[in-house]
């Protein structure tokens, strides 16, 4: 089963000419973004103070989520958390936000974060 996902980070895709031809789209969502060295952190979403935060979205299988991309952040070890959030167009999609205190030294708020992306596989993987 398809679901909407906006990435801001390590998930995003690198530059916009493969985001077009791997299906993102360019959307915000408001919170806070923080750059905590070799990954963000996203706190602080749906809050009407905090500002936009530029990302991408696009439509994944939920086992994809709560499988590979759940693992990756850490949720069940209570780094990352997956909500739903309703994107600057109007879109309602899952995305990480941090569940940890901001460590002091991070820098931040940040309008997007520029680190290193991960190049994870998206697709959902048939069994055989």
């Amino acid at each position: 089963m398809p679901a909407l996902f906006f990435a801001y980070g390590t998930l995003a895709p690198a530059e916009p000419e493969g985001a077009v031809r791997d299906g993102w789209m360019p959307d915000m969502v408001r919170g806070r973004l923080f750059d905590l060295g070799p990954y963000p952190a996203l706190v602080d979403v749906d809050d009407l103070t905090a500002g936009w935060v530029e990302g991408y979205v696009r439509m994944i299988d939920t086992a994809v989520l709560t499988g590979p991309l759940d693992s990756y952040e850490c949720v069940a070890e209570g780094l990352y958390r997956r909500v739903r959030v309703t994107t600057r167009a109007g879109r309602r999609a899952w995305v990480y936000v941090y569940a940890q205190p901001i460590p002091p030294g991070a820098r931040g708020p940040l309008v997007q974060w520029d680190g290193p992306r991960a190049g994870l596989d998206l697709r959902a993987r048939r069994s055989s």
